[in-house]
């Protein structure tokens, strides 16, 4: 990443909870703490590139459940609306309380919907690199942060 830090990281031992909450253990911390760093005038695009990943492993991952359930077109996109739209994503984050682990910009009061949807990408990103581009792992992640295709 970027840039130099002006807003304190996630310590070992919070990122240990955030592990244990997304039910992955990152072999790299360095990308853990990325995919929780929102961007700043301090860190370049923080965590946006691994988010720009972690959208395409989402929508990946459903339309791979979706073929193998004999799924339409049509439901395949309904669930990826359902699950890995920006307005989902951001309210099982808030759900799941993510927003206490991310570093946000020091002018954010709060952590918005937005910032909440791309660091969710982030984590499945993250996720998809640290277990060097494997998708049952991100699958593992996807079903533990409630983005997994339903029954």
């Amino acid at each position: 990443m970027v840039g130099r830090y002006i807003c304190a990281l996630p310590s070992d031992e919070e990122l240990q909870v955030f592990e244990e909450k997304i039910n992955y253990s990152f072999t790299n911390y360095t990308l853990s703490r990325e995919a929780l760093q929102v961007s700043n005038g301090f860190n370049g695009d923080g965590n946006k590139g691994l988010a720009l990943i972690g959208d395409s492993i989402l929508d990946l991952i459903i339309v791979i459940s979706g073929r193998k359930k004999n799924k339409t077109k049509g439901e395949i996109s309904e669930m990826i609306q359902l699950k890995a739209s920006n307005a989902a994503l951001a309210k099982q984050g808030f759900v799941l309380g993510i927003d206490r682990f991310i570093v946000k910009n020091p002018s954010q009061i709060e952590i918005m919907p937005k910032v909440m949807a791309t660091t969710m990408e982030a984590i499945v990103g993250a996720v998809y690199i640290d277990c060097n581009e494997q998708i049952q792992p991100c699958e593992d992640v996807m079903t533990a942060l409630g983005l997994s295709w339903s029954e």
